[in-house]
């Protein structure tokens, strides 16, 4: 018997832990009691909270309650003495005798404006059903990203590897996130939560065609992906439009984002490969440091100062007429009963000349810099611009702080220095909620009187584009499908070789681009200019996208491009980089 019972305690050891590392955790979960078989799950697919951008969130929701119901889930994130808190609300329609599943989001407030334990909080209520709430934290890593990690990498693997990095700094709670990759989210700003993905080629080859969009579009717009196979890869078997292969310990390249090569045993990821990691670049940090002095948009924004005088000596003048005039003059002894009149008009004039004084001072509405980077991929499963934003502004009188856009995007507050306009300061005492749902944005976003910068991100579908014809007479032929007249144009071809326009060129759409060798192998001016008005970090992204078969461009109206925030605002800058890979290929002219 003994050998039978060691058995059956092996097996059940073994489905304990293979229970214990099912990806993705349960943050939620009731049943409805008095309706058999009917209830609301939440499921967070990279745990439960994270440090900055957004993470996805599995809602099922069964219904046997004998009727359909509408059931309203709210995600929200905070707590108080918090400057910035974020909210979610889905409402999710179920007909009777219907299960369904849902994929959300929730955007997290950035580091710099939370502390290191964060709250997530759900609320779900349906007409008809009691409403249930729920909270739940964790302690989110402090000096190490945000990583994910995919079941078969972390099945012998992860629980070392967390103590290991508990070990060395008590901060950083875990290494990474354990997630199921059929779980993965289908929309790239899912992944915009994370620093780096850890996944084995298994997986990767198991992926829904969606998903691996998803993931390219994430890498593009700067994400990390960690690729681990028992042999070298050959990356031209995985589907990847990858600009260069990589080697040992080199990325791959792929837009402003990286793919790694690792390789492993098939079993455990060894303790050294945490040396890939711990000092990886973090989005949190990035949001934190690089937008306070040495940012060269805000620079060429300028600042503002506040001049209390004239608001001070209206209200002097205020404290003068309704105390000695008024009491003295306009309703003196024997008359004090136009108090009642004089008082109540004095009021109300100086609030509509401090109306006024604002309106003069500030205006309506709103004026700001911005600097885009258009990437366009026109490769199969892509036909994407892949569009990166940063921009400041500054608003007056604001009617409606939050705004709507048809083109839905990831948008960051960034860390700007202390001011008296500053809503977010963290020595100020104001407090903002943003809520967020595909293109609607509520919430304290755009206050009055206040300044304010984010980064924003999106992944578009449009068919702009630069077709590659040929060679002719030596040059290449390169053809513009873009809406906007084409100003400015380097192109470097396959065999690295630089070509520009001539000085002064105007492309209209469906011309064909003139091309000469260019007169030098640095960045001309009208690029340079552009690229230094992004932060450090993205400079250098920038800088990197030096592979064979890429234009560089600029056009005349640049604003077709930029992602529209409040409609308020006036930009009165908008810097643009645009740049992508031609359709069609460079092969001389039979």
């Amino acid at each position: 018997m003994l050998p039978y019972l060691r058995l059956i305690l092996a097996s059940c050891g073994l489905l304990l832990l293979t229970a214990g590392l099912q990806g993705g955790e349960q943050v939620f979960r009731h049943e409805y009691r008095e309706h058999s078989d009917t209830f609301v799950e939440v499921q967070s697919v990279f745990g439960p909270v994270g440090k900055q951008g957004s993470l996805p969130y599995r809602i099922t929701i069964r219904n046997h309650s004998g009727k359909p119901r509408v059931w309203t889930v709210t995600l929200s994130e905070g707590n108080q003495g918090r400057p910035l808190s974020t909210k979610s609300v889905y409402r999710i329609e179920v007909e009777n005798g219907t299960e369904v599943v849902r994929e959300v989001m929730l955007s997290f407030a950035p580091a710099f404006l939370t502390y290191g334990y964060r709250n997530l909080n759900i609320e779900v209520s349906a007409p008809g059903l009691p409403t249930e709430s729920r909270q739940t934290g964790e302690q989110t890593p402090d000096q190490f990203p945000m990583i994910a990690m995919s079941q078969a990498l972390a099945e012998r693997s992860l629980t070392r590897l967390d103590n290991e990095v508990r070990s060395v700094n008590s901060s950083n709670p875990y290494f990474a996130k354990l997630f199921e990759p059929g779980h993965l989210p289908l929309d790239w700003i899912g992944y915009s939560g994370l620093d780096i993905l850890l996944l084995d080629d298994a997986a990767w080859r198991g992926l829904t065609s969606a998903q691996r969009q998803a993931l390219v579009a994430w890498i593009r717009l700067g994400g990390r992906l960690d690729l681990y196979s028992e042999t070298p890869l050959d990356p031209t078997t995985l589907g990847l439009p990858l600009a260069s292969p990589g080697g040992k310990d080199v990325p791959a390249t792929l837009s402003l984002g990286s793919i790694y090569f690792r390789t492993w045993d098939g079993r455990e990821v060894p303790n050294s490969h945490l040396a890939f990691y711990r000092d990886a670049a973090q989005a949190s940090s990035l949001l934190d440091e690089e937008f306070q002095n040495k940012w060269e948009l805000r620079s060429g924004f300028g600042s503002k100062e506040f001049n209390p005088t004239l608001v001070f000596l209206l209200l002097l003048a205020f404290a003068i007429l309704v105390a000695p005039v008024n009491l003295f003059y306009l309703a003196k002894p024997g008359r004090r009963h136009r108090l009642f009149i004089t008082t109540p008009i004095i009021s109300v004039a100086t609030c509509l000349l401090i109306v006024l004084l604002i309106l003069f001072i500030d205006g309506i509405g709103g004026k700001g810099h911005r600097v885009v980077l258009a990437d366009l991929q026109p490769g199969p499963g892509e036909t994407r611009a892949y569009v990166t934003q940063e921009q400041i502004s500054r608003t007056g009188v604001m009617v409606n702080s939050g705004f709507e856009t048809d083109r839905p995007f990831e948008i960051n507050p960034v860390n700007l220095p202390p001011s008296h306009f500053n809503p977010l300061s963290q020595s100020g005492r104001r407090s903002a909620t943003f809520e967020t749902n595909g293109g609607r944005h509520e919430g304290e976003f755009f206050l009055s009187r206040s300044e304010q910068a984010f980064t924003l991100r999106a992944a578009e579908p449009g068919r702009a584009r630069i077709e590659a014809n040929g060679i002719e007479d030596g040059k290449p032929v390169l053809i513009s499908n873009l809406s906007q007249e084409i100003t400015d144009f380097l192109y470097r071809d396959s065999n690295g070789r630089l070509w520009a326009a001539p000085a002064g060129t105007s492309v209209a759409p469906g011309q064909r681009i003139p091309l000469e060798p260019a007169k030098t192998s640095s960045w001309p001016d009208w690029m340079k200019d552009s690229v230094d008005l992004f932060s450090k970090s993205r400079q250098n992204q920038i800088r990197r996208l030096t592979e064979p078969h890429r234009f560089f461009a600029q056009v005349r109206d640049p604003e077709a491009f930029a992602l529209p925030t409040h409609p308020s605002l006036r930009w009165e800058k908008t810097a643009l980089i645009l740049t992508g890979t031609p359709s069609g290929e460079i092969t001389p002219a039979p």
